[in-house]
């Protein structure tokens, strides 16, 4: 049946509606040039009528209306008065409706774009960059300790579902509690509106020329009461990844919540044919810093030392391939050997350019006298508040009385509890160390409020204060928990930023703090490459001070007087700690003495 003209009309109308919405500008444009022509045509034909100079229609349009329009100084040239005043209609008409129209779809195009860049929407080019996708209460520190780099420019994009000027502002405030400050202009941190699950979002930060991908699990509330789906957004995010192909082959860094989830995150790898490409290296922060408060709990210097090895103003963990132990030993002057790993080995250096320095130590070591080293304990704790974590401490302290035939009475407080408890925390409070525990299952302005609200409870009621560890989720607020005189203050999420910034820069040393972080090793059932802190006068069977001529004398010292099985990487005087880096076969007079707390890991 043929379509009637109402149809076709409605029809025209339907596709022009259509057309109108998808490109609105152009749209406009089309409308002003076609208006503005039959304007043009009408002026020619008046002209044509009125001035007889015009031969014919053609001559009337270009010469007359066109003309006009286009070069307002030819109207100077008529002489007939009914044809200037034409020309001039035209030339106001002209400039009204061309030339203003032109102006303003300028001016918003420019608006737009500088709204886009503004926003973090666009495509950004970019070429081994850093993407960091998701967002949570830990990327800012993590940024942040990007700055202590000593390398070429790094590009450091965020995906996430967040503000643009608030994360920068968050990021902004965590780089302000850096001291190094002059090192931001070798960090260009781009921060883009989106989601990670979109590949349109994921192809606009470049991700197929992404160097390192870092996947941040995402604080949803609504999933924290099934541990199952706790990871169930990130796995999304990984398979998604599946499909791109990435130039530089990264490695996908991946924070899990729950432990359960990371043989699933590396199966992917193997069952999923587009990972295959990809090294997945899953982490389960929580399980990592359940260990570190543990062993806070058993020995409070130890979080100095973690916070040091981490951090990049210290000595820093590198990897060096085909060499072993004892030949990095004696011939690196710059590096510590730590431990071993398949065909190389770890160690601790103060730059990556100390890795290529060698020379053959050419000094004599001493023999020491040890004592059987004592690591067994009795620890009572005291445990308020409750989060992810509180199962890997549990874990660990199992792990260690399973090791060291130690000891842990252990009391559990809810947060809601507390003040019911009164009476048990004033009958214990002089030989127990109280462990407070931050809610992170709360909205980011709220973190540590609970940290606070204790705090004051316990200092306002308790006479004489025990030795409380205070864990705090926002950094922010270390300071406003030093105002109450505590001593130990776990930042947890700077603790895990500094770690992860380790592990994105150097996915090799990643073995090395899985079995770092852990009491028991997974592989070996032993507590290898623990790091403990010990007294000199519990350790050595000498007089003291012990004198050596260097650095490398001195460790080379402790390693073989402890059959090989211990490297010392630093030592406590009085409160400070030092850690030993830089040139080990410098010559100088150093000394342990027996109040010294001497920091050596297993190998």
């Amino acid at each position: 049946m043929p379509m009637s003209l109402k149809d076709r009309l409605t029809k025209a109308r339907s596709k022009l509606s259509i057309k109108t919405y998808q490109r609105p500008q152009l749209f406009i444009i089309m409308m002003m040039i076609l208006i503005n022509i039959i304007i043009l045509i009408i002026a020619a034909i008046i002209a044509l009528i009125i001035d007889d100079s015009f031969s014919n229609f053609i001559d009337a349009f270009a010469n007359g209306s066109v003309k006009w329009m286009l070069t307002p100084n030819a109207i100077l040239l008529i002489e007939n008065p009914q044809t200037l005043i034409l020309a001039v209609v035209i030339l106001v008409i002209g400039m009204v409706l061309f030339t203003g129209t032109i102006i303003a779809l300028t001016t918003n195009a420019i608006k737009d774009y500088f709204q886009k860049k503004k926003s973090g929407s666009g495509k950004l080019i970019l070429d081994q960059q850093i993407v960091i996708l998701n967002w949570n209460n830990k990327v800012p520190e993590l940024v942040a300790d990007l700055i202590h780099l000593d390398k070429e420019d790094i590009s450091i994009v965020i995906l996430a579902d967040i503000d643009k000027d608030m994360a920068e502002k968050l990021i902004t405030n965590a780089i302000k509690n850096i001291k190094k400050q002059q090192s931001v202009i070798n960090l260009n941190i781009l921060v883009k509106h989106g989601n990670p699950l979109l590949k349109t979002d994921l192809y606009d930060v470049s991700i197929d020329k992404a160097k390192t991908i870092l996947i941040m699990n995402i604080d949803d509330q609504t999933e924290q009461s099934d541990p199952s789906k706790l990871d169930l957004n990130l796995i999304k995010t990984i398979l998604n990844l599946g499909e791109i192909h990435c130039i530089y082959q990264p490695s996908i860094i991946a924070e899990i919540r729950n432990i359960e989830s990371k043989d699933k995150v590396l199966k992917l790898s193997s069952i999923v044919h587009s990972l295959k490409e990809h090294t997945i290296i899953p982490i389960c922060f929580d399980r990592r810093l359940g260990h570190v408060i543990a062993q806070t709990i058993i020995n409070p210097k130890i979080k100095d030392v973690y916070l040091s090895m981490f951090s990049f103003d210290d000595a820093e963990v590198y990897f060096i391939d085909r060499c072993n132990f004892d030949d990095c030993l004696n011939h690196y002057s710059h590096v510590i050997p730590i431990a071993n790993h398949k065909e190389g080995v770890f160690v601790l250096a103060e730059k990556e350019k100390d890795l290529k320095i060698k020379d053959t130590f050419k000094g004599q070591t001493r023999s020491l006298k040890t004592k059987t080293i004592e690591l067994k304990t009795l620890n009572k704790v005291t445990i308020i508040g409750s989060n992810n974590k509180l199962k890997f401490i549990k874990a660990s302290f199992e792990d260690y009385t399973d090791l060291y035939q130690s000891e842990f009475q252990a009391k559990y407080i809810a947060d809601s509890d507390i003040e019911d408890s009164l009476d048990f925390l004033k009958k214990a409070e002089k030989q127990e160390t109280i462990l407070l525990l931050s809610n992170e299952n709360t909205h980011t302005s709220h973190l540590d409020a609970n940290i606070i609200n204790n705090l004051i409870f316990l200092q306002s009621n308790l006479e004489s204060q025990p030795n409380i560890i205070v864990e705090v989720l926002d950094p922010a607020n270390d300071h406003i928990i030093k105002d109450f005189n505590i001593k130990n203050t776990i930042i947890s999420n700077k603790i895990i930023s500094l770690l992860v910034s380790k592990i994105v820069l150097y996915k090799e040393t990643a073995p090395f703090y899985e079995n770092l972080l852990t009491i028991k090793s997974d592989v070996t059932g032993q507590d290898d490459q623990n790091i403990s802190i010990v007294q000199a006068k519990q350790l050595f069977d000498e007089s003291f001070p012990i004198n050596f001529d260097s650095y490398k004398q001195m460790i080379v010292s402790f390693y073989q007087s402890f059959n090989q099985k211990l490297m010392m990487i630093g030592f406590f005087r009085g409160q400070k700690l030092h850690m030993i880096y830089g040139n080990l076969h410098h010559e100088e007079s150093l000394s342990i003495q027996e109040d010294d707390f001497i920091v050596f890991i297993k190998i």
